[in-house]
């Protein structure tokens, strides 16, 4: 606009042979020096901040995981208690929030959210949902989150920390508390990265820990990476670890082909331990 706002709407949808169509997110923004609010349901400022570490394909070791090729179950293992196996910092999920994010300032920048309910469903066209009490840590979720970066001639580092609090509403449950910290480096061609967040999810005793570090190297159209993850769930007793390798090579804008391996360790307290090794191919194309 001629006053210098900008105004735009995100609706963004999936779909797939089995899942069919969904809304994934769908928000408005407003933009300007001041820096940016979003409005609707999308991610919190702990994860629009998180630094990550460099992974050998962002799609299957990466801070939010598209493709987990191992069966869990079909291994006999419990997929509930082992959860999800990446490590992106959104508590308050994609739910109805008003964030808002300063501009950068000399390379930092930080960012709040406020989530009145996960999960609520208030934008039905049958009216307001109601409240429901749950026994588990969901409602009034506050999101705060910061973020430095800054570049030297060939080097470039960054570092950032984010932090989450949801009241629960009823029960004897706790207060879900999160939070998370990142540092990760660019030296010329060659990237290092590493991450660490814990999460209680409202448990009084226990947690789950997630630590990750990456590596990459930039050839040309071709970048080199690898990973280790783990995931300590002390909550559900399960020990988590992940190795991978891969490579990405860009064939055009915004078009990739990815390839990589994965080998799985995963230890369940009282049941033998599961290995799984997987070979992923694939293409990102995105316009």
């Amino acid at each position: 606009m001629d006053n210098g706002l900008t105004v735009g709407a995100h609706i963004e949808g999936r779909a797939d042979v089995e899942d069919g169509f969904a809304v994934d997110e769908t928000y408005v923004f407003f933009s300007g020096d001041w820096g940016r609010v979003n409005f609707g349901a999308t991610y919190g400022t702990p994860y629009i901040l998180q630094v990550v570490a460099p992974a050998a394909d962002v799609n299957v070791d990466g801070r939010l995981q598209l493709f987990n090729p191992v069966n869990f179950t079909a291994a006999g293992l419990n997929a509930t208690a082992i959860g999800e196996t990446d490590y992106d910092h959104d508590v308050s999920a994609k739910s109805d929030k008003v964030s808002y994010i300063t501009p950068m300032f000399s390379g930092f920048q930080a960012g709040v959210s406020y989530t009145p309910e996960v999960g609520d469903a208030s934008r039905a066209l049958s009216g307001n949902a109601s409240d429901v009490d749950d026994t588990t840590a969901s409602s009034d979720v506050w999101d705060v989150a910061v973020r430095f970066e800054n570049k030297m001639d060939d080097f470039t580092y960054r570092v950032g920390a984010g932090y989450t609090k949801a009241q629960v509403e009823t029960g004897s449950a706790e207060d879900r508390q999160a939070w998370n910290v990142g540092l990760d480096f660019d030296i010329g061609a060659f990237g290092i990265g590493a991450t660490y967040q814990e999460d209680d999810l409202g448990d009084a005793n226990d947690d789950v820990t997630y630590t990750v570090v990456g590596v990459d190297y930039t050839m040309g159209a071709v970048v080199y990476g690898a990973s280790y993850y783990n995931k300590d769930n002390s909550i559900n007793d399960i020990d988590f670890d992940r190795y991978s390798v891969g490579a990405t090579y860009t064939y055009g804008p915004g078009m990739t082909f990815n390839g990589s391996v994965g080998y799985y360790d995963i230890d369940p307290t009282g049941a033998d331990t599961v290995n799984a090794t997987a070979v992923m191919l694939g293409t990102n194309i995105k316009f």
